[in-house]
């Protein structure tokens, strides 16, 4: 698992992590700041655990967790958008640029009530140069875990009867009418 947390003093900082489940599965979940300690100067998300106005959990695919490797490799922009019978889920992966200059990554989830679309919440969080480059390793180590996974999930193969052999220096007849064409 990878984790990052970007709290600020207006209460308005995400948390994001990256993480490979038991089945092989990558996720990806963001929760919004609910608390700011001045005195200690340190960011709350715990409050907003679970609470689906104030975090987000997606399922990305194989060729989804390329495309953001892709995205920081290549510095351009990944996209993706997951529609289920309850929500719509947008995602984004790309260069975060202050005062024009990129100064990283930004990683942004939007998702929206399938059935109201006034009902829906934004999360995003800027990654930095040396970030992104953890989050690329860290993502092609899950990526590699789930070939693994793959791998001993699968059923075994069906035992399949052995490949006949045929002598080819024999001289009997095969049966088959081209045995005596020339070969071209």
């Amino acid at each position: 698992m990878i984790q990052f947390y970007k709290p600020n003093p207006k209460v308005t900082g995400n948390a994001c992590s990256f993480f490979l489940t038991a089945d092989g599965s990558i996720m990806s979940s963001m929760i919004k700041q609910d608390s700011w300690n001045d005195a200690k100067k340190t960011g709350s998300f715990s409050k907003n655990k679970g609470v689906s106005s104030k975090s987000v959990m997606t399922k990305l695919s194989r060729i989804e967790v390329a495309g953001i490797i892709d995205a920081i490799e290549t510095n351009r922009e990944w996209t993706a958008y997951h529609r289920s019978p309850k929500q719509v889920v947008q995602m984004k992966f790309c260069p975060y640029m202050r005062s024009g200059e990129q100064v990283g990554y930004s990683f942004s989830i939007n998702k929206q009530d399938a059935e109201d679309s006034t009902n829906k919440s934004s999360y995003i969080i800027g990654l930095y140069f040396p970030e992104a480059r953890l989050l690329k390793h860290d993502l092609n180590i899950f990526l590699d875990k789930t070939v693994k996974i793959m791998a001993q999930n699968s059923p075994e193969p069906e035992q399949k009867s052995p490949i006949k052999q045929i002598d080819l220096d024999e001289d009997k007849p095969s049966g088959n009418p081209f045995d005596d064409e020339d070969i071209f």
